[in-house]
């Protein structure tokens, strides 16, 4: 089962944007495309995949992320939420790292589910 992260954006925000600021994390990444685009995979090499930026919704309620995300802060909206999933264990801890790097770059809140 793969481990969710949330990232809540202040800023529009697309798939491609994210997996690029997650390549700033460790530049020797690739990334792929998959679902024609719509899913972006941030990987180590061609077997191992770090990271997957699932999609990106706008959200112009804030009620709709405190019922879903309680533990979310209070942010102004609208404001950009994104779905990523990193491997379990050892192997998702550069993910996890990565999307936590990337959400200061991204100006957004970065929860990791599970901790």
């Amino acid at each position: 089962m793969p481990r969710e992260v949330t990232l809540l954006c202040r800023r529009a925000v697309e798939v491609r944007d994210v997996a690029e600021a997650v390549l700033l994390h460790d530049e020797s990444w690739g990334v792929r495309a998959l679902d024609d685009g719509l899913v972006m995979q941030v990987c180590r090499d061609a077997s191992h995949p770090v990271l997957t930026v699932l999609g990106v919704r706008r959200v112009d309620a804030f009620d709709e992320v405190e019922r879903i995300l309680p533990e979310a802060p209070t942010l102004e909206v609208p404001l950009w939420w994104v779905d990523v999933v990193t491997p379990t264990g050892p192997d998702g801890e550069p993910g996890i790292s990565a999307a936590i790097e990337a959400a200061m770059d991204l100006d957004a809140v970065c929860l990791v589910h599970g901790d």
